[in-house]
């Protein structure tokens, strides 16, 4: 029961977390919060190719589990390659179009993705970019990330819209409540481009309290990603997971 809840808490955490040169500032000197939060918008949906790197921690009833993420997006050619950990087993999930192939353990299974529209905003640094659209912003200092000098915004959204999105996304985890979220996001000075994305976020699933914190990296924007999906995906008939819906 409780690793259920854990994934619950997983599944909603995932769906949750994701121009000119210079800053715009305010009379002070400092950021201006509108102008930076459009600029960092703008950015993210002129990104074709980018790494992402996510570490998460989820805990609820006195249990905890950490999942990690390393995934590569071409936008252009609309394919991904997602490496993940969860509870110890790995797998690896190659997108391809609204198809997605998923090894876990060494079987592949595909599952359809059509109807989410995984291009759009529901994916990669996208899925970012709707969160910091539909929040209210903040300036909060500044930090460098991985040697790239960035203003760092607080980032806080609607509740009632991340509860939607979850409700709309996953029918058998209505159970879950959000009941706060907080981000983070670190935005390079130069480019605007999302460098780094800290996310809190707190729930109920099934009456029960429970806390997911991740922190994500995005690099090697523009950089060649190669994702070819393996023979070995689609050969032969595979197994089909559930449809994701939207």
């Amino acid at each position: 029961m409780r690793r259920n809840v854990l994934h619950a808490v997983a599944v909603t955490a995932l769906l949750v977390t994701a121009g000119c040169t210079g800053l715009s500032t305010g009379g002070d000197g400092t950021p201006d919060a509108a102008q930076l939060q459009d600029d960092a918008a703008a950015a993210m949906a002129d990104a074709e190719t980018y790494r992402m790197e996510m570490r998460m921690n989820v805990s609820a009833g006195g249990q905890s589990m950490t999942m990690t993420q390393d995934a590569v997006f071409d936008h252009d050619t609309e394919r991904a390659r997602v490496d993940a950990t969860s509870a110890g087993r790995s797998t690896t999930t190659y997108i391809d179009g609204t198809t997605a192939y998923v090894n876990a353990g060494g079987v592949w299974r595909t599952q359809d993705l059509s109807e989410v529209e995984p291009w759009n905003d529901s994916s990669g640094i996208r899925q970012q970019r709707s969160v910091l659209q539909s929040a209210n912003v903040t300036v909060n200092g500044s930090a460098t990330v991985d040697g790239v000098e960035t203003t760092v915004l607080s980032v806080e959204p609607e509740t009632e819209e991340l509860q939607s999105l979850v409700t709309q996304r996953t029918g058998s985890l209505d159970a879950v409540e959000v009941e706060d979220a907080t981000y983070r996001m670190y935005v390079a000075n130069d480019t605007h481009r999302l460098r780094q994305v800290e996310m809190n976020l707190e729930m109920t699933v099934g009456g029960q309290s429970a806390v997911a914190d991740a922190t994500t990296t995005v690099s090697e924007y523009g950089e060649p990603v190669n994702v070819s999906v393996p023979e070995a995906a689609t050969e032969r008939e595979q197994a089909a997971l559930a449809p994701v819906a939207a």
